[in-house]
C-alpha cells in the first residue's frame, strides 16, 4: 500500500511530525512518501494520505488549504487522515478547563470534513524556535502582550507519544484496508 503523507511547515515542527509519522508507516511495511505540499505529487497516484499544517492565528497554511481544495476529488476517493500543529506550551487546557487541542480545531477542518470526509482530524502540541522564524514572526515576539512568553512561549511541545499512538491507530485502519476484498471488474 502507497501512503502520501504531506505537510506544510513554517519552521519544521510539522515536518518533524510528519517525517515521524511516514517512519513508523514504513517501518510497517507500507510505501511512504513525505512531502512538502509544495512539492506533492497528486495523491492520486496513493492508497492513502495524511495532511498535516502549521497553524497561525486559527488557520492551516495557505498552500495547505489549496492542495486539499485542488485535490478534494481525488482525496474524496481514498482513506486521508488530517493533522494540525499549533497550540504551544505546557498547559493542555485554556482558562475554561477545556482541552486546547479541541478549542484549536482550524477553521477549515469544518470544510474539508464535508468535501473530502477525512478519517480523523488530529491537533498536536507544535514548537516554536525563534532562531527559525521570519524576521515579522520575531517581531511578534517581542510584543509587550508575550511578555515572559505568554502568548507565544518558545519551546518544543510536540507530545510523541500522541503522535505515534495516532500513527498506529492509523496503520491498523489501513491493514483492514489491506485485507478488504477488492472488486472483480
Amino acid at each position: 500500500m502507497r501512503v502520501q503523507i504531506v505537510y506544510a511547515s513554517r519552521s519544521g515542527a510539522t515536518q518533524g511530525i510528519a517525517e515521524r509519522i511516514g517512519a513508523a508507516l514504513g517501518r510497517q511495511g507500507l510505501a511512504v512518501a513525505v512531502q512538502p505540499v509544495q512539492h506533492a505529487d497528486d495523491p492520486a497516484h496513493y492508497d492513502a494520505v495524511v495532511i498535516g499544517s502549521a497553524v497561525y492565528f486559527g488557520h492551516w497554511m495557505k498552500p495547505a488549504k489549496e492542495f486539499v481544495r485542488r485535490h478534494r476529488d481525488a482525496l474524496a476517493k481514498r482513506p486521508v487522515w488530517l493533522f494540525s500543529s499549533g497550540p504551544l506550551g505546557t498547559e493542555t487546557n485554556d482558562g475554561q478547563g477545556r482541552d486546547l487541542r479541541a478549542v484549536c480545531e482550524p477553521q477549515e477542518i469544518a470544510e474539508f470534513r464535508l468535501s473530502i470526509q477525512p478519517r480523523e482530524h488530529r491537533v498536536f502540541f507544535g514548537a516554536l524556535d525563534p532562531g527559525k522564524m521570519s524576521f515579522a514572526y520575531r517581531l511578534l515576539l517581542k510584543l509587550p502582550a508575550n511578555k515572559n512568553d505568554a502568548l507565544f512561549p518558545a519551546g518544543d511541545f510536540r507530545d510523541w507519544k500522541h503522535v505515534d499512538a495516532w500513527t498506529e491507530n492509523i496503520f491498523k485502519a489501513l491493514e483492514v484496508e489491506i485485507d478488504k476484498p477488492r472488486a472483480v471488474a
